[in-house]
């Protein structure tokens, strides 16, 4: 019988409702505090969840009174350390080099790089290996942590000068480089496992990094019946030719088109992709990732994605965090909105940390990724018009 340990993320993911068939058999280890654990088997909220291995060791004792049938979790941090569980214990699932090669950017663009064209990079131990390749390849290049995410501590540098402010900063010793890549990036969201696959595709509004620059985040949906969004479901398959898969899991999948209309690998993580797109995907298709994902990855069925083709397909754009305390406005007045929301655990005066930084957010739905498009940005503006400046205190 399913007997399974949860390292959960989301703060709002309702387990009973996810697994209502096997509520009482799942053993939850929460980053956050949950509103609804009613009838799980075992719950607990885990204060700094991600650096403390207690979910680790209170899992093994755990397993020796019952032995669990799967070790899962939501969290793309975690995926290295239960994959670590599963092996010790001997539970299928996604394995150690596997998790490794959807954390680690240098070895996924070398597993990648063999299916699919992907762009220069390196791995950077000493700073002469930066310089190295600069002098190889050109400005501008990208240096990021290669187990970071959500545009976390990238810097572009685009000339000399942004070279040398770049070696004032402190030495990391988890950086590589990369070639900056010109044009539009996609992304692919999928779910896979036994008899089921879900594979929706979109354009982001803006370049993520354009958020360090003030540009608002958002993201376009293609329709399913769009030629290229059919292109790019091909693709992500033969991405994870290279990849050794587990049997059941959620991708995201960032890809650049280039203005020459190549496709190149960007990356691809082994989880639901952040921000906005799990409420896009559940307004077009119906389709809650979490969900499907976490049940297929416990060896317990998901409903069946719909086949017939949306009515509508949805955006986003998230309002970033304006360095200055402000007062938001309401919800535009536009009757295509579909969804307003204010972060309320944010500061008023907060400033921009990674591409998921937001104050507010609206989703719209449209015909199609034009009208949709053009709808965010003009709710985007209407938003950005009204917000007020808060008197100083």
């Amino acid at each position: 019988m399913t007997n399974v340990a949860v390292i959960n993320y989301g703060p709002r993911l309702d387990y009973p409702a996810m697994f209502p068939d096997a509520k009482d058999r799942l053993h939850v280890f929460s980053h956050h505090e949950l509103k609804n654990t009613e009838g799980l088997a075992h719950y607990e909220y885990v204060e700094n969840c991600e650096a403390v291995p207690y979910p680790e060791l209170m899992i093994r004792r755990l397993a020796r009174e019952k032995p669990f049938t799967h070790i899962i979790t939501d969290n793309e941090y975690d995926l290295e350390r239960v994959a670590r569980m599963r092996e010790d214990l001997g539970i299928p699932g996604q394995s150690s080099a596997s998790a490794l090669s959807f954390r680690d950017k240098s070895v996924m663009k070398r597993v990648a790089a063999r299916t699919v064209p992907t762009a220069r990079f390196a791995r950077l131990e000493v700073f002469t290996d930066l310089t190295d390749f600069i002098e190889a390849t050109g400005y501008p290049v990208v240096v990021k942590p290669v187990k970071q995410g959500g545009s976390r501590d990238i810097c572009v540098l685009r000339g000399d000068d942004d070279l040398v402010a770049f070696s004032r900063r402190p030495w990391r010793e988890d950086l590589m480089a990369e070639e900056f890549v010109e044009g539009p990036m996609y992304h692919v969201d999928a779910v896979l496992g036994p008899g089921y696959r879900f594979v929706a595709s979109s354009r982001y509004l803006r370049s993520c990094l354009g958020v360090f620059s003030g540009d608002n985040n958002g993201s376009v949906q293609l329709r399913p019946d769009d030629p290229f969004a059919k292109r790019l479901e091909e693709y992500l398959d033969q991405v994870l030719e290279a990849f050794e898969v587990p049997e059941a899991s959620a991708y995201h999948l960032e890809v650049f088109h280039t203005p020459g209309d190549e496709l190149v690998f960007c990356e691809i993580a082994a989880r639901v992709g952040g921000d906005r797109i799990p409420v896009l995907t559940r307004a077009t298709y119906g389709v809650d990732l979490h969900t499907a994902a976490l049940r297929l990855s416990s060896g317990l069925p998901a409903d069946p994605p719909t086949t017939a083709a949306p009515a509508e397909v949805h955006g986003s754009v998230s309002i970033l965090p304006q360095g200055r305390p402000v007062r938001l406005p309401g919800r535009p007045p536009f009757d295509w909105v579909h969804h307003y929301e204010v972060n309320e655990q944010i500061a008023p005066d907060a400033v921009t940390l990674h591409s998921a930084s937001y104050l507010c957010f609206v989703t719209v739905r449209g015909r199609d990724a034009a009208e949709v498009e053009e709808r965010l940005l003009q709710a985007e503006s209407w938003l950005m018009e009204h917000l007020e400046d808060l008197p100083s205190a």
